[in-house]
């Protein structure tokens, strides 16, 4: 029998937008051929449709935001400013991950990238961790971005691989309506590929669509229906002779890539000159190259984005956004890093559907950052 998704009457009224794409983008993206993304959602609980936006389920997935952690899964190391594992990262809303890893005699495991002290935290806990969300919570997208920064011995993308597809064939395996797991196709893993068609919606990527009709059962979520994109840094080692599978290109520009940056006024330049820039997503990674204690406040963070120094945001292109933010301690202002998605969100999807608006200030910062606009 097929009824209704549960959440067709919220999201008719939130969703009533037609899918719209950015010609200018150049990849496409390859599913699975398996029936694993066909289900039904009987969840109450949980964070909602596309990352709590499914009003926005029709944005590409490279022009949504993404609530950032840097150095995800060093809550291990005694000084990490990070607190929380990556289990309680995501439920806290955390969409993009930042790992360093290295090797540790044989193990691939988390690593500080600031002095490359290894941890007891191996890659295969983290993707435990990550594997275990995506099948306990429905509908959310992920980025993983993986590294081997400042470390005496980097890992390679053979080894990375394997270990993904040991955690995933179990996974799959404990998920109702997936097929017979096949090694280097983890349905889990959404990969993109450069070619000539469009960057899909994030509806599309975790099949949320309220208008068609879902397949029911005996209560369960059947088949895979959170996925997550595995980016690489040029500091993973490239195994010789070996074509990945899983790894996909990052769809940002980097505001720390090529650049060690060392001081707040430094990265502010570094913003302001990529915010001039009239091409695509910036991935903004608020620390520094040093572990000098800086901290990425919810003032320091505003003033990137809308001082005239900084991003002068209000002022930017049409096409120039952020695709995330990256901190070490959001946990320790989570009120206002949410309220950050939510204001993101907004904007990106308007400049995706091609209007003009300035971002909304923060309700929670009791000095008003004044925003100033360039003269024509």
């Amino acid at each position: 029998m097929k009824v209704w998704s549960p959440l067709l009457a919220t999201a008719l009224v939130l969703a009533g937008v037609s899918a719209q794409y950015d010609d200018d983008f150049s990849f496409e993206y390859f599913d699975d051929d398996s029936d694993a993304d066909y289900g039904f959602t009987e969840v109450t609980d949980g964070p909602l449709p596309c990352n709590g936006f499914p009003q926005y389920r029709n944005i590409p997935i490279n022009q949504a935001f993404y609530l950032g952690a840097h150095n995800a899964g060093s809550h291990v190391f005694e000084k990490s400013s990070q607190k929380q594992d990556i289990s309680k990262l995501l439920e806290d809303g955390i969409r993009y991950l930042d790992i360093n890893l290295c090797k540790d005699g044989e193990k691939v495991v988390v690593c500080s990238s600031y002095d490359s002290t290894a941890s007891g935290l191996t890659f295969t806990d983290v993707m435990e961790s990550i594997l275990k969300f995506s099948r306990e919570n429905v509908e959310q997208f992920l980025i993983l971005h993986l590294k081997s920064e400042n470390v005496k011995q980097p890992v390679d993308t053979k080894e990375l691989e394997e270990l993904i597809d040991e955690r995933c064939k179990v996974h799959t395996e404990l998920t109702p309506g997936t097929n017979e797991y096949v090694k280097t196709e983890c349905p889990f893993v959404q990969v993109f590929k450069q070619g000539k068609s469009r960057w899909p919606s994030m509806g599309e990527v975790v099949n949320y669509d309220p208008e068609m009709s879902q397949w029911v059962g005996d209560g369960e979520v059947v088949g895979v229906r959170t996925k997550f994109h595995i980016s690489i840094d040029d500091s993973i080692t490239k195994a010789h002779g070996y074509t990945t599978s899983y790894f996909s290109p990052a769809f940002w520009r980097s505001v720390q890539k090529g650049n060690k940056v060392e001081s707040f006024d430094e990265l502010k330049k570094i913003v302001n000159k990529q915010c001039k820039i009239p091409a695509g997503g910036i991935g903004l990674e608020a620390y520094l190259a040093a572990d000098n204690e800086f901290i990425a406040t919810p003032n320091v963070l505003e003033d990137l984005f809308t001082s005239r120094s900084g991003c002068n945001l209000n002022d930017s292109p049409l096409n120039t956004f952020f695709s995330f933010v990256s901190i070490d301690n959001y946990q320790d202002q989570l009120a206002y890093w949410k309220e950050l998605e939510g204001r993101m969100m907004d904007l990106n999807y308007q400049k995706w559907s091609g209007n003009y608006m300035p971002i909304a200030p923060s309700s929670l910062l009791k000095e008003e950052i004044r925003v100033t606009r360039d003269e024509l």
